[in-house]
């Protein structure tokens, strides 16, 4: 269970500067997507670019976070088509006609 502290001065600021770090390297992610593309491989390496901007354990966690955003997009950007079968297509009439689970 987390504790609810008073927030100090210097935690205010040590969250300050990790939102910072998010920022900096979110931008740097967009500027090598727009280079590599957003795929698979596209979005590996913005991933670890974007990681490798900050030091130490935040850099690995804005990679993790990147390669998970990534994967929660799914592998749109590898185009494999029909790679679930269809599952969760439309056909004609715009009924889906197979039941799927439908997410946020």
């Amino acid at each position: 269970m987390a504790t609810i502290t008073m927030p100090t001065v210097n935690k205010v600021q040590n969250n300050l500067m990790a939102y910072g770090a998010g920022l900096v390297s979110g931008i740097g992610f967009n500027v090598i997507s727009g280079i590599t593309g957003s795929g698979l491989i596209g979005g590996a390496i913005s991933s670890a670019v974007a990681g490798a901007m900050v030091e130490g354990v935040v850099g690995q966690m804005i990679a993790v976070n990147a390669g998970f955003t990534q994967g929660t997009r799914g592998l749109a950007g590898l185009n494999l088509g029909n790679v679930m079968g269809g599952f969760g297509k439309t056909n004609g009439n715009g009924t889906t006609p197979r039941q799927v689970i439908n997410t946020i």
